[in-house]
Formats: C-alpha cells, sequence, structure tokens
C-alpha cells in the first residue's frame, strides 16, 4: 500500500460518508453518545459556507523552439476552510505549490481570487481573499481530546464535486506516514478522495479537528479505500500562529542527526529500557554550550518532555523558539547528564518561507475563469438540434474539466440560447449579458441550453 499526498493538480481528496444514511429511518440524526443525538443534515448546513473550494492554474513553461504555442494552462483543484472572517482561508501546502492564479469559490457561488500569504514545511498553507462582508469561520476543537471510534465529518472538492459530505470514524491516532519530521496524523475512515486536500474534518460539534491532506491507496490512481489521514487541529493553530507571525513555521532545529533508541542499542549502551534517541551525527553547525553532544549519546529528555522517537524529538524541538537555550537530559557512559543547547532556525523551513508569490488575478466572467469556450453557430450544429437559420445562440466549443462550467453539466456541442432570459446572438454578446449580470449583483446566470435532450436551464456562477 502507498500513501498519496492528495494532489491539487491531478486531485486527489475527497469527503464525507453518511454513516446514518445507510440505516432505515436514520437519515435525520446521528446518535454519538447515550441521550444525545445531533442533527446531521442541520449540522452540515451550518458547517458548508465556512468550506471553500479551491481552483488553481498553472502555467507550464514553453519548450524551447515554440515561441508561437501558447503556454499550456493546466488546471487542478483542492479544499480549503475560512479561519479568520477578514480573508483568511486554511489549505494544503501541495495544493498550491507552483500555482500561478488561485480562484476560491464558495457554496453560494461567489468566486474571489486569492493570494498566498504564507505556506510551511508541514502541508499548510494560507490564503488571503477579499471579501465584501466578513466570512464565516469555522471553530477549532481540540484534538488531544480525540478517541478511536468518535464519528467525524470531513466537507470538500473530491473530483470537483463541490461542497462534498462524507463521514466516519477516527480509526487510529498518532500515524507516522513519512510526509514531515513531524507527523501526528489523524487516520479516518471518512471518505477522502482527489479534490478534498486540504479540507476540514469536523467532529459532531461543529469544530475542525483535522485538515484532510493524504490517503493511503494500493495505486497511485485508485481513490479512498477507507484510510485518510489528516493535519490534527492543534498542530494546525501551532502552524497558522507562526505563519500570521513569521511567514512561514520558523521552527526550532538542531544540527544532529538521530535514531529511535532500539532493545538492542539500548543494552548495548547500558539502557534499562529502550528511550530517548541516540545520536548518528553530528553536523559541525550545531552549537553546543559547555558540554559537547557526541555521537553515540542517547538524547533522553528536550526541555523536560521525555523523547520516545524521532519524531517525538522533532516535535519537541521544533515547538522550541529559535535562539532559545533547551536543556537536554543525555545518556553517555552508563550515567545520566546535563546538556544545554542553542536552538537553531529549521535550514528547510527557511527555504520554504522564501517560495514565490502568486500573483493577484481578478476573478472576472470570462472563459479562462468559466472553463468555457464559445463559437457562432455552425449550420451542422444547427441541422443537428433542428434550429432555423434566423435563431440566435451559440456553440460550445469546449469546456475545460473541472471548471464552473463543467460543474453545471455544460459539455461540448451544447448551444446557449439565452443569458439571463436573453437571445444571446454573439460571442461578445454573451460576455457582456454575463457583465450587466455581474454588475447587477448577481453570484450566478441563468443560461438556457440546448442538446440532443432538449432544452433546460443552469445557473452559471459569474462572480461577485
Amino acid at each position: 500500500m502507498s500513501i498519496a499526498r492528495l494532489p491539487v493538480a491531478t486531485l486527489l481528496l475527497g469527503c464525507f460518508f453518511a454513516l446514518a444514511a445507510v440505516l432505515p429511518g436514520a437519515a435525520q440524526s446521528f446518535r454519538s453518545a447515550p441521550g444525545m443525538a445531533v442533527d446531521v443534515p442541520g449540522l452540515v448546513a451550518s458547517l458548508l459556507p465556512s468550506v471553500v473550494n479551491i481552483s488553481t492554474v498553472r502555467y507550464e513553461a514553453q519548450a524551447p523552439g515554440t515561441s508561437n504555442t501558447p503556454a499550456a494552462r493546466r488546471r487542478a483543484v483542492g479544499s480549503g476552510f475560512v479561519i479568520d472572517p477578514a480573508g483568511v482561508i486554511l489549505t494544503n501546502r501541495h495544493v498550491i505549490e507552483n500555482a500561478d492564479e488561485i480562484t476560491v469559490t464558495f457554496s453560494d457561488g461567489t468566486l474571489l481570487s486569492a493570494t498566498v500569504i504564507a505556506s510551511a514545511v508541514v502541508d499548510i498553507a494560507l490564503l488571503r481573499v477579499t471579501p465584501a462582508k466578513p466570512l464565516p469561520a469555522v471553530k477549532w476543537g481540540n484534538s488531544f481530546e480525540l478517541r478511536q471510534g468518535m464519528p467525524v465529518i470531513a466537507v470538500g472538492n473530491p473530483l470537483g464535486y463541490s461542497s462534498t459530505v462524507t463521514m466516519g470514524i477516527i480509526s487510529a491516532l498518532a500515524r507516522d506516514i513519512a510526509s514531515s519530521p513531524f507527523d501526528d496524523y489523524i487516520q479516518t475512515d471518512a471518505s477522502v478522495n482527489p479534490g478534498n486536500s486540504g479540507g476540514p474534518l469536523f467532529n459532531l460539534a461543529g469544530e475542525v479537528i483535522g485538515v484532510n491532506t493524504a490517503i493511503g491507496t494500493t495505486s497511485d490512481t485508485s481513490g479512498s479505500i477507507g484510510i485518510a489521514f489528516a493535519i490534527p487541529s492543534n498542530d494546525a493553530q501551532f502552524v497558522v500562529n507562526r505563519l500570521m507571525q513569521f511567514e512561514r513555521i520558523r521552527v526550532g532545529w538542531l544540527a544532529l542527526k538521530v535514531q529511535k533508541t532500539s532493545v538492542a542499542v539500548a543494552e548495548a549502551v547500558g539502557l534499562a529500557s529502550a528511550r530517548g534517541v541516540i545520536v548518528t551525527g553530528v553536523e559541525p553547525a550545531q552549537v553546543a554550550l559547555g558540554e559537547a553532544i557526541w555521537p553515540g549519546d542517547v538524547i533522553l529528555n528536550v526541555d523536560g518532555v521525555d523523547v520516545h522517537d524521532v519524531r517525538t524529538f522533532n516535535r519537541v524541538v521544533g515547538e522550541q523558539p529559535v535562539g532559545s537555550i533547551a536543556p537536554l537530559l543525555v545518556w553517555r557512559d552508563g550515567r545520566q547528564m546535563a546538556i544545554k543547547v542553542q536552538i537553531d532556525d529549521n535550514p528547510e523551513d527557511m527555504r520554504r518561507g522564501t517560495g514565490r508569490p502568486v500573483r493577484p488575478v481578478k476573478v472576472q466572467a470570462d472563459g479562462p475563469d468559466l472553463g468555457l469556450n464559445l463559437a457562432s453557430l455552425t449550420p451542422e450544429a444547427r441541422t443537428r438540434l433542428k434550429m432555423a437559420d434566423e435563431q440566435p445562440g451559440l456553440v460550445v466549443v469546449h469546456v475545460e474539466p473541472f471548471s464552473p462550467a463543467a460543474e453545471q453539466g455544460l459539455l461540448a456541442g451544447d448551444v446557449i440560447l439565452k443569458v439571463a432570459r436573453q437571445p444571446v446572438r454573439s460571442v461578445r454578446d454573451f460576455w457582456s449579458k454575463l457583465e450587466q449580470s455581474r454588475g447587477a449583483g448577481r453570484g450566478r446566470t441563468l443560461l438556457l441550453i440546448r442538446n440532443a435532450d432538449g432544452d433546460r436551464w443552469v445557473a452559471l456562477p459569474t462572480g461577485s
């Protein structure tokens, strides 16, 4: 089995399977504890406005000798959620990494352009949007209080299907999936698939207790098999506070290479039990105050916290303020000794803090933003759909996957007859009518679509 980081450019993340819905008559509530029933549909309705769909565009560089060829435009989707009413949104770093444009869509259809505030070595990034009014922010839960078997709800944008909700339980805690030195993931069986990366994992109190980030799969192309991983809310809040203050986590670091102390190693160095981490190497940059640290030393405790393995060591050191002095309890030559070291700045985190910013993009109702390419009606299209020569309309030439147009079910070959109940006579007329609808404050515009199945109305998001 492999661990797949829920990628965005190719879509990788999912959402929530309603556990109550599989039981006859249990669609309206979920009993989480004796005497306590939760109105799941009502809870979900209250959560959706805080969860957003994230669409990114990346322009691939032209190959040498192809200057006349336009750059390839790669779209991807992910999820996120509002953590500050002023316009701060949390998502996974890998959702927006290397993006040239980022657009955020809310559950009511509002589209806003986003820029990156900061991203971290832990798979978290913060975006900023400029809303017309305060946004509904999530409430944070305490991930230290989680227990196996607790029910959870995931909300997100799997495969571009917006506001998808799934449900499951906490399968395990403190999972290390080797995605960073600080892994401490929540494992859940809530259905999570491509496109849900960065979306929230809620408890039944409506609090965010995790950030959906990765799935366990049988191959790189398979979807949910009931093994999903979320960054705990307490870790996410720690990262958010650091990013808002420093624009990176500013993780504490010691220039040491360590490994977990095995039973055999503990016996070899004279420890009564396997504890701590043993130092395998010391980089020249490490500064020790007083007594130096040597390969073969076993670090048992950092700043009063017992070290159980490499992950614990990295997390405890990472939480220390850069430049501070931290006491270590070290086992050497059959005895314990206290050593003080200076906490340095993590080089990888420093590199992360110098990433290129995403350029601001004006969200407007045009072809690229909606994923919709149009052309004048051809005689073939008129014949196929039995349209009179004088009847106005436009043919859809191309619909970009996972775009707002695709989400509304538009397909290449469809004919647009009317925009906002008015006949549409040219491509310029189409965009002009959409812009008029936007100017009137409408987040969506009615289109009358015709295809081989007949006529139907769709409500296309046009932004705000």
